[in-house]
C-alpha cells in the first residue's frame, strides 16, 4: 500500500508540473506540442520517476516568453550590411568634402617665376619665327625663288595643322574643361555642350562670311555698273570708230574681271582674319594654363606649346603671307604676325598675375575656358574645312599641276593632321 501511495503521489505531481508548463506556451508552440512524440518515464534509484520529452522543441521555445530572448546575438549578415552602408557613406561625405576643397583651390604649388618669366619670352620668339618664317620666303627677295615650293608645302601643312588644332586642341580641351566634376550641378545633365557651341560658332561663321560676301558683291556691281555708264557716255559723245569701241570694250571686261578679283582678295582677308581670330582666343587660354602650372609640368607643357605655336603660326603666316595690299604690304604682314606672336604670351601674362587667386577648377574659371574653347573649335572648324581645304584644292593652281606636286600637297596636308595631333597628347 506504501508502494502504490508513493506512485500515485509522483504521478499527480508530475501532472501539476505538465499543466504550469503548458499554460505558459504560446499556442503556436502548443500546436508544434501535439505534433511531438509522447514522454516516457525513467527510473531512478530512488524510486522516483523522471518524465522526459524526445524532443527538446518545447524547452528550448521557454526561453522566448520569458524575455530572454533579447540576449541571444543578432544576425551576422545584417550587422555586415549596416556596417558597409556607413562606411561608403561616410567615404562618399569625404570625397564630396575633398573635391570641393580642389575645386575652390587658389594659388600653384612649386611655381618658379624665373621659368615662368622665361617661358614668356620662348614662347614670343618661337611664335614669331613659325609665322615670320612663310612671309620671309614670300617677300624677301632672295628667298622668294628658292622658297616658291616652301611655301605651297608650308601653306597645305598649315590646311592641316588648323584642322587638327580645331579638332584634337580646342574641341578636346573644351570636352575635358565642361566634363570636369566641380560643373557636375551646373551642367543641366547635357553633355553636349561642348559641341553644340563649336556648331553654333560654325553657324555664325557661316552667316558672318555670306553677309560680308553679300555685301562685298553689292559693292562690285556698283562700281560695274558706274564704269558701264562711263564708258556708254564716252562713247556717245566722242563717236569713236568700230575699232576703239573694241577697245573700250576690253576695258570694260577688264574692269569687270579686276573688280572680281578685287571681290576674291577681299573674301580672303576676311577668311584670314576670321582665322586669326580663332587662333587668338585659343593662344589666350594656352598661355594662362601654361602660367598657373607649376613643379615638373611646366617644362613638359612648355616644350609641347613652343612646338604647338611655331606649327601654328606657319599655317597661319602662308596665310597672310598669300594677302596682297596695296601699301606697305611687308609691314601689314609683319603686324598681323606680331598680333599672332603677342597673344600667347599675353595669356601668360595674365596667367602669372592671377596665379595667387586663380582657381583653375573653379566654376567660373571652367565656364570661361570650357566656352571659349568650344567656341574657338567651331571658328578654326569653319575656317580650316571652308576656306583651307575646299578653297586650295579646288583652285586651278593646284587641278592644274603635276601629279607629284599634288601628291606633295597632300602629303603635306597630313603630315601637318599628325604633328599637331601628336602634339595634343602633351598640350
Amino acid at each position: 500500500m506504501k508502494c502504490s501511495w508513493n506512485i500515485w503521489q509522483a504521478i499527480l505531481g508530475a501532472a501539476c508540473v505538465g499543466v504550469a508548463a503548458a499554460d505558459k506556451v504560446e499556442p503556436t508552440q502548443k500546436a508544434h506540442s501535439l505534433n511531438e512524440q509522447p514522454t516516457r518515464g525513467l527510473h531512478t534509484n530512488t524510486g522516483h520517476i523522471i518524465f522526459q520529452s524526445m524532443t527538446p522543441t518545447t524547452t528550448a521555445a521557454l526561453p522566448a516568453e520569458t524575455g530572454e530572448l533579447s540576449d541571444l546575438p543578432l544576425d551576422e549578415s545584417d550587422s555586415a550590411s549596416t556596417e558597409e552602408e556607413s562606411v561608403s557613406a561616410t567615404d562618399m561625405q569625404e570625397n564630396e568634402k575633398h573635391l570641393a576643397a580642389e575645386c575652390l583651390a587658389a594659388g600653384v604649388e612649386d611655381w618658379d617665376e624665373k621659368m615662368q618669366v622665361g617661358g614668356v619670352f620662348i614662347i614670343l620668339v618661337v611664335s614669331f619665327l613659325g609665322v615670320m618664317l612663310p612671309i620671309g620666303f614670300k617677300h624677301i627677295g632672295r628667298l622668294q625663288q628658292a622658297g616658291q615650293q616652301v611655301f605651297v608645302v608650308a601653306k597645305f601643312f598649315g590646311a592641316g595643322v588648323i584642322l587638327a588644332t580645331a579638332f584634337v586642341h580646342m574641341l578636346g580641351a573644351a570636352i575635358e574643361t565642361l566634363g570636369d566634376d566641380c560643373l557636375e550641378d551646373r551642367m543641366g545633365g547635357f553633355d553636349s555642350w561642348p559641341a553644340l557651341l563649336a556648331m553654333l560658332a560654325v553657324l555664325a561663321m557661316h552667316l558672318m562670311d555670306y553677309l560680308m560676301s553679300r555685301r562685298i558683291e553689292q559693292h562690285s556691281l556698283i562700281r560695274v555698273g558706274t564704269g558701264n555708264v562711263h564708258i556708254d557716255s564716252s562713247r556717245n559723245s566722242l563717236q569713236q570708230e568700230d575699232t576703239q569701241e573694241d577697245s573700250l570694250m576690253h576695258k570694260e571686261a577688264g574692269h569687270v574681271h579686276a573688280s572680281l578679283l578685287v571681290d576674291d582678295e577681299q573674301r580672303k582677308k576676311l577668311s584670314t582674319y576670321i582665322l586669326e581670330l580663332g587662333i587668338a582666343l585659343h593662344s589666350i587660354i594656352v598661355g594662362m594654363t601654361l602660367a598657373v602650372t607649376g613643379g615638373s609640368g611646366f617644362k613638359t607643357l612648355l616644350a609641347a606649346i613652343s612646338f604647338h605655336q611655331f606649327f601654328e603660326g606657319m599655317a597661319l603666316g602662308s596665310r597672310i603671307s598669300a594677302l596682297q595690299f596695296r601699301r606697305h604690304p611687308l609691314l601689314l604682314c609683319l603686324a598681323n604676325a606680331a598680333i599672332f606672336a603677342v597673344t600667347t604670351p599675353l595669356g601668360q601674362a595674365i596667367g602669372i598675375g592671377m596665379r595667387h587667386s586663380f582657381a583653375p577648377r573653379s566654376p567660373s574659371s571652367l565656364l570661361s575656358m570650357g566656352v571659349l574653347d568650344g567656341l574657338s573649335a567651331g571658328i578654326l572648324m569653319y575656317s580650316a574645312i571652308v576656306n583651307l581645304l575646299v578653297e586650295e584644292f579646288a583652285a586651278a593652281e593646284f587641278r592644274q599641276a603635276q601629279s607629284s606636286r599634288r601628291i606633295v600637297c597632300f602629303a603635306a596636308m597630313y603630315l601637318g593632321c599628325a604633328a599637331m595631333s601628336l602634339i595634343g597628347k602633351w598640350a
